[in-house]
């Protein structure tokens, strides 16, 4: 996580900016993840060059052996020891013939759950994203509220199944957390369907979370500061969801890592505060202080609280 950090650092250096959560690599396929981008600056420019030349669409098909290669290549550096899953590929796609490399690290979208797929430029109508990483614009390391208080990167279980109901890893699709009222979502309706800590009840969203480290899809590579680590992750519609709450969970005892945008790492432990989690906004603008206490605070650069970070 800490070399994800640097390589941020440095794509930084020589951009000006962080790297889109989303980004285009080809004209026609406009999903590729920051982890993508950061590939040259991890010692993998071989593979980010045979990804990006492959063919316009380099998601894994039978049809394209090259692709099919490149897509499903291993990097260590981006799997967790402690998954167990880690060096399993996913299997995605209606036909369940693609294979994806999967990976841990997911990127920040900060403490807002709708539309997660807006930049901040104010020119995408409603945005609630506020965290480190955007959809094609990337945010420069300008932060009011501190480097080592705003997080960057962070963990998740890869996925035991497509569709599966385990809290680390799957996604749960849940249309009750939208209250119907102005865009309030309620965090808690999410946090009750958690059974045991083990799995959650109701349906599971059909996709693999951290199925494919370089997809930019939120789900796949995403997470935000609402609800505590290693608490259910859900979504209001059964698709590639860009609406929800997308959870940090890992195999670590009581918490997960996460790496600040000064690139020190640190543990967050499940009891961080989160302020309750109160049924708030997650639409339009956000602004001022987050509803979510500390660990929505870590999670957005410039809404002006003054915390003494965990």
């Amino acid at each position: 996580m800490r070399q994800w950090a640097l390589a941020a650092h440095n794509y930084h250096d020589a951009h000006q900016s962080m790297p889109p959560a989303r980004n285009y690599c080809h004209t026609s396929q406009d999903r590729f993840s920051a982890t993508y981008l950061l590939l040259p600056f991890m010692e993998q420019q071989n593979t980010f060059d045979r990804m990006r030349e492959t063919t316009t669409n380099t998601w894994p098909d039978t049809t394209d052996i090259n692709a099919t290669e490149v897509v499903t290549k291993p990097i260590s550096s981006l799997r967790c020891p402690s998954d167990s899953w880690r060096n399993q590929p996913s299997i995605t796609g209606s036909k369940r013939n693609r294979h994806g490399a999967v990976g841990n690290i997911v990127v920040c979208y900060g403490d807002g759950a709708n539309r997660l797929h807006y930049d901040d430029t104010g020119n995408e109508g409603d945005i609630s994203t506020r965290g480190m990483f955007y959809w094609t614009v990337g945010k420069t390391m300008s932060i009011t509220d501190g480097t080592s208080n705003t997080v960057l990167v962070s963990e998740s279980c890869v996925a035991h199944s497509n569709g599966s109901h385990t809290i680390k890893g799957g996604i749960a699709w849940l249309p009750a957390i939208d209250l119907g009222v102005a865009w309030v979502w309620s965090p808690s309706v999410c946090m009750a369907i958690g059974r045991n800590g083990q799995d959650f009840v109701g349906n599971a969203l059909g996709q693999w979370r951290c199925a494919r480290y370089y997809d930019g899809m939120v789900l796949y590579t995403g997470f935000n500061t609402v609800l505590p680590p290693n608490s259910p992750s859900c979504v209001k519609n059964d698709t590639e969801a860009t609406s929800g709450f997308y959870t940090a969970n890992s195999n670590h005892f009581g918490g997960v890592n996460t790496a600040r945008v000064d690139g020190s790492v640190n543990f967050i432990g499940d009891a961080v505060d989160t302020g309750g989690i109160p049924d708030g906004v997650q639409g339009r603008l956000l602004t001022g202080q987050s509803l979510y206490g500390v660990w929505g605070a870590l999670g957005t650069p410039d809404s002006g609280e003054i915390i003494n970070a965990p």
